[in-house]
């Protein structure tokens, strides 16, 4: 049986143990993340002789006195955890609960583990296909390089050309104040103070968990270029990233991706690079030698008429005034 749990209702021991035992033990569904992405977060879980067996979380809200639910920042994929012990068609039943539970969903995304069940479901749910890039590091640097694009090769060599200073930090307030200079304002909308803080707090608790690392380069002292990477379960996830005019030029996002490539080839970690569905930018991390992986983000709207109509008028005096914003990695 399904039980949708309220926060404090939900035992975090068995919560990750749930999450440790499933097929895609990810970072961001361990009750330590989701405490500081999304206080109070709730959650649909399956039970059996008193152990949860499968889990969905729900960082759900209120908006307009109607449950609301998204992704959190700094979240790339939450979705069904299951284990072997799962029931057949739990997924399914989630999700039949989870949109009668909230009025509008927007881009809640799943995990790959639940793709193929997803897939049967296109024609029920509004499942949009999203993709990111993977890239095995199980081979030597030698041969991971030879993968590299013919452009990347020779972008990399530019940077290493360029004398950039690169380092490693447990400060992560540089990286937050050079995305705050120099790519904020080509965010849509912009971002809130709240969410740097929620970074913040993350970077303190993976810290704390060694599970996180941040990579400056810099010229003449200046940060040119800064990159966060979250490390658990064999994946290393290009969490969030910044760089200004000059770290473009000197390509030092692409010395440091090679430095993460080079540090772990030859094991069994995969580089997640989180590609956004951003041609440009996708691009860019296809130059690795990456692959394209297939999840699903599931939308809702339920709402009644009149606050459709409400909306729908905001998103467009919205779209209107900030159609020049260009979206960066966040």
């Amino acid at each position: 049986m399904i039980r949708y749990l309220r926060h404090e209702q939900i035992d975090k021991t068995r919560w990750d143990a749930c999450i440790t035992a499933s097929a895609d033990n990810m970072v961001y569904a361990l009750s330590w993340f989701l405490d500081v992405v999304a206080p109070g977060w709730q959650a649909l879980v399956e039970e059996q002789a008193g152990q949860y067996i499968t889990v969905m979380p729900l960082p759900g809200t209120q908006k307009m006195g109607f449950p609301y639910l998204s992704q959190p920042y700094h979240t790339h994929q939450l979705g069904v955890f299951t284990t072997h012990q799962s029931s057949p068609g739990v997924r399914e039943k989630m999700l039949e609960l989870t949109t009668g539970r909230y009025k509008f969903i927007h881009s809640y995304r799943f995990n790959k583990s639940d793709t193929g069940s997803l897939e049967q479901l296109q024609d029920t749910y509004d499942l949009v296909a999203r993709y990111t890039r993977y890239l095995k590091l199980d081979k030597p640097y030698p041969e991971l390089y030879k993968n590299y694009t013919r452009d990347r090769k020779m972008n990399l060599k530019r940077a290493q050309r360029a004398n950039l200073s690169m380092f490693e930090s447990d400060d992560i307030e540089p990286l937050i104040e050079h995305f705050k200079k120099h790519i904020e304002h080509k965010v849509v909308g912009g971002v809130a103070e709240s969410t740097y803080q929620m970074l913040r707090d993350l970077f303190g608790v993976m810290q704390e968990r060694g599970v996180a690392q941040l990579i400056y380069t810099t010229s003449g002292g200046e940060v040119n270029a800064g990159c966060l990477f979250f490390k658990y379960n064999n994946v290393i996830s290009y969490a969030f990233n910044s760089a200004d005019e000059e770290g473009r030029v000197a390509n030092g996002r692409t010395l440091v991706l090679d430095e993460i490539i080079r540090q772990h080839a030859g094991t069994s970690y995969t580089l997640d690079f989180e590609s956004p569905m951003i041609e440009q930018i996708e691009h860019f991390y296809a130059s690795f030698g990456a692959h394209r992986v297939k999840y699903f983000a599931l939308r809702h709207n339920g709402l009644p008429l009149y606050v459709k109509i409400i909306r729908n008028l905001r998103m467009k005096v919205y779209r209107t005034f900030f159609a020049s914003g260009v979206a960066e990695e966040v």
